[in-house]
């Protein structure tokens, strides 16, 4: 093997780690997400919290996110995008223990539940920045789809490992877990990094104010992506927020024996099938068709949204089969909508730019959980049929915004000019 060869395979596995790595990172940094949504039936009855103060619980975690998210992710325009996701790591591992140590009510478990949004909005787009920092090429915008996944798979190991922990040790440790997965995060996170230097071209290095988004205001299909993204989101968390109560409502309706663990690993396999359809998503929805694609896919999702709420009426299986089709029609645009937005960005303002594309859609993800609890409090409750009708219909608008919104970009890719270049 040639000295060349050589050095291209170092780089090849360097890459491969790099990759890997870090997405095995994200998950343990989401390894919380899902404890308060998997705790939310008894901590509503121990806490005496109605369906909507439930819902401002579940939204904190984004409200969190969206302060923090405008100035972490724009920030890594100027500094080592690590750094940041250093300290998001450890900000989550004490959001976790304090949710599991001091939370004894609604007020305490808001805070902590928004300083856990808070650090994610440290670790996910910034672990972008460190990806697409440290790659080169086409692999670069390639990496995309796959590193978005982890939250998808982050999120469904968090119903599994929540519901798993809770039942054999109580709710405080369910939220402990996910402050220790935030450390393994930082960890894995150096471990990645190790030897791969960040990449950037003096030409690029910003001059603007790190909260100067006007820049990206003004790119018409970045915002196109931006808007789409908050309705995707929207109807995503809310999804994802009230998954395990909606799974105990409809077994319930046919059974009076107790679900024990099986709602967890329902919940968990629901969510898992995000992961493949968002990668299959992003691979259909080439530059040429990108925006056509999605489109169908916000389609599909107002489609068996619908569809959702009538099979809950028949059985618990075919409920089952609907929210599998339900997840799987929501993430299909997940990856082909944050591939469009690295593709959307200009040079000099990537981080500014998938700031802007994070506070929105997370912002949607902080209304969609919330709106949906007020809903469901209208309508009687999470105990009523009626209720979860109106909740769905509640979801499903985030795909039908995504869609008007999609409507607005383009209608060719700029994604040969406009995508990250190669800093070399």
């Amino acid at each position: 093997m040639s000295g060349k060869d050589s050095n291209e395979t170092v780089q090849g596995l360097r890459a491969l780690r790099l990759v890997g790595l870090l997405f095995i990172a994200q998950i343990c940094c989401l390894s919380g997400f899902a404890a308060f949504a998997s705790t939310l039936v008894k901590l509503a009855s121990l806490w005496h919290l109605d369906s909507t103060r439930a819902g401002w619980i579940s939204s904190a975690y984004f409200l969190g996110y969206t302060i923090g998210v405008p100035l972490l992710v724009a920030l890594t325009d100027r500094v080592d995008p690590r750094v940041i996701y250093l300290a998001g790591c450890a900000t989550g591992a004490i959001a976790g223990s304090g949710l599991a140590l001091f939370a004894n009510g609604f007020w305490s478990a808001f805070l902590f539940q928004a300083l856990a949004g808070l650090a994610v909005g440290g670790t996910y787009m910034p672990g972008l920045r460190v990806l697409t920092g440290r790659l080169t090429g086409r692999i670069r915008i390639r990496a995309v789809p796959y590193y978005t996944t982890a939250f998808a798979v982050g999120i469904s190991l968090s119903f599994l490992i929540s519901g798993w922990v809770e039942a054999r040790y109580g709710w405080r440790a369910t939220f402990l877990a996910g402050g220790v997965g935030s450390a393994f995060g930082a960890a894995l996170v150096l471990l990645a990094t190790r030897g791969i230097a960040a990449q950037r071209e003096v030409s690029v290095v910003p001059t603007r104010h790190p909260l100067d988004f006007r820049p990206v205001l003004h790119n018409r299909d970045a915002m196109a992506y931006v808007l789409a993204y908050g309705g995707h989101c929207w109807e995503l968390f809310a999804f994802r927020a009230w998954l395990p109560t909606y799974l105990l409502f409809a077994w319930h309706r046919f059974s009076r024996a107790d679900a024990g663990l099986a709602l967890s690993r329902w919940a968990m396999l629901i969510v898992l099938v995000g992961v493949p359809a968002s990668i299959i998503g992003a691979e259909s929805a080439n530059s040429e068709t990108r925006n056509r694609w999605i489109r169908r896919f916000e389609f599909g999702a107002i489609a068996t949204c619908g569809l959702t709420v009538v099979c809950a009426k028949v059985s618990f299986g075919l409920a089952l089969v609907a929210l599998f089709a339900y997840n799987i029609a929501i993430a299909a645009d997940s990856g082909a909508l944050t591939a469009g937005i690295v593709s959307a960005s200009r040079a000099d303002e990537q981080g500014a730019t998938l700031a802007i594309y994070s506070l929105v859609g997370f912002l949607g993800g902080a209304i969609g959980p919330l709106l949906v609890g007020s809903v469901l409090d209208r309508g009687g409750g999470f105990g009523s049929g009626h209720a979860w009708l109106l909740g769905f219909a509640a979801m499903g608008t985030g795909s039908a915004l995504a869609a008007v919104a999609i409507s607005q970009a383009s209608g060719h890719s700029k994604a040969s000019s406009a995508a990250p270049p190669d800093n070399n």
